[in-house]
């Protein structure tokens, strides 16, 4: 492939034949800083945030299914709820704790002692602690000051140390808060009680990706020693631009679930974070991102709550391309070595079919070519435009795409004239 306009592709980070074609803007200097991640863990929630959505609930088998695959897929912690509110969640992580998966079992807890405890009974080495850290929530839903937050936030972290598990501080109702107010709680907890991580949570998905960017670098140059993670909702579509936010700014985790599962417009998506990681900016996850297909699929089997057809990386319908000039142009660019020329990496990559070219009311002369080609049927271009034609308006009239039957039809049709 030739250089054209100084712009290399063939070993860029942006570029990949018959992988990926993204953005060589992401890894300009000037936008991607040296405090950028070189590699974020997943620590997955789809299991108790997951939970969260409305009408949800997991059984005791569902859960440990659901924590055996999230393990095979590769992400390095599993939430797996708060053994406190019932029985089978204790049990849950109590079989999860005793297979001795590679990924940590984590189970949730508030700054409550009785919480923690039930942690520690179910056998877990792991634990998230969390409270509210906006002060006007705190005093009017918590009934406490900003020092009997910081006095329950440290003595709750301390406690858990005490029982031998490796603790994280979860804030949430973070970003309604002024940044200055937050550090200053985050910073006297950590000099406290010197938890393992802190998670900086957009609860409400309310901080704009710039703020993100700012909010975890500060945390980062602060934190010095602390890992810092992130917890993001999508109320306004922009939980993923927060996480490429977070990982420009150097963040340590991402808290996401499968099928971007979690209360009201759910968390960010484990399969959407792990794939934009790895194929937009080339940092690693841990996650196999080829086995993304496959886990979503199951726990869409499992809650019979269905994804929409178009939805990033794991969309039924993604990699079908119908319109003419799409797959003109794909035709066109692939014998150069383009591989990756209508999308932005190849559906292989994340589990997927390979791409489809159908027909319907947006297709070309390109798209009918590559059906006879496929089936080794020979046509005139008289021939040519008039499945064209038949196609488009069957295609329209039935406001969808063809079936392969409806294609064949149509070809049968005219070349029988």
């Amino acid at each position: 492939m030739k250089v054209l306009d100084n712009m290399p592709m063939e070993g860029a980070p942006w570029f990949e034949k018959g992988v990926k074609w993204v953005s060589p803007m992401n890894f300009d200097p000037a936008v991607m800083p040296a405090s950028t991640s070189k590699r974020v863990y997943i620590h997955d929630v789809t299991l108790r945030d997951g939970e969260q959505t409305c009408g949800l609930n997991w059984t005791e088998d569902e859960r440990v299914e659901i924590g055996v695959a999230l393990d095979d897929l590769g992400v390095d912690r599993i939430e797996v709820g708060m053994p406190a509110v019932s029985e089978d969640i204790s049990r849950a992580i109590t079989r999860l704790v005793k297979m001795n998966l590679r990924a940590a079992i984590v189970p949730f807890a508030r700054c409550v002692k009785d919480d923690i405890d039930a942690a520690v009974k179910a056998g877990a080495s792991h634990i998230v602690v969390e409270h509210a850290v906006n002060p006007y929530t705190c005093m009017y839903g918590y009934n406490c000051d900003t020092e009997k937050l910081v006095d329950r936030i440290v003595s709750s972290v301390n406690y858990a140390k005490e029982q031998g598990l490796a603790t994280t501080f979860m804030g949430w109702d973070v970003t309604r808060a002024t940044l200055d107010y937050v550090l200053g709680v985050y910073e006297r907890v950590v000099e406290a009680a010197k938890p393992e991580a802190v998670v900086f949570t957009d609860s409400f998905g309310v901080a704009s990706p710039h703020a993100i960017f700012h909010a975890i670098s500060q945390l980062k140059a602060r934190l010095p020693g602390v890992r810092v993670e992130f917890h993001v909702h999508n109320e306004f579509g922009m939980a993923m631009g927060s996480v490429i936010a977070a990982a420009y700014a150097g963040v340590d985790g991402i808290h996401s679930s499968i099928n971007a599962l979690g209360e009201r417009t759910g968390n960010v998506a484990t399969e959407e974070v792990a794939a934009g990681l790895k194929l937009l900016l080339g940092i690693d996850t841990g996650v196999d991102i080829g086995k993304l297909g496959e886990v979503c699929s199951m726990v869409e089997r499992i809650t019979n709550i269905p994804t929409w057809r178009n939805k990033p990386v794991t969309g039924t319908r993604l990699f079908w391309l119908e319109s003419g000039v799409v797959v003109d142009a794909k035709a066109k660019m692939e014998p150069a070595g383009l591989i990756p020329a209508m999308c932005p990496y190849m559906p292989e990559v994340v589990g997927h079919s390979p791409i489809e070219v159908v027909m319907g009311g947006s297709s070309g002369k390109a798209s009918v070519k590559y059906f006879l080609e496929q089936r080794g049927v020979a046509c005139t271009d008289a021939q040519v435009e008039e499945i064209l034609e038949k196609a488009k308006t069957l295609g329209r009239s039935l406001r969808r795409v063809l079936e392969p039957a409806e294609v064949d039809a149509i070809i049968e049709e005219v070349l029988k004239k």
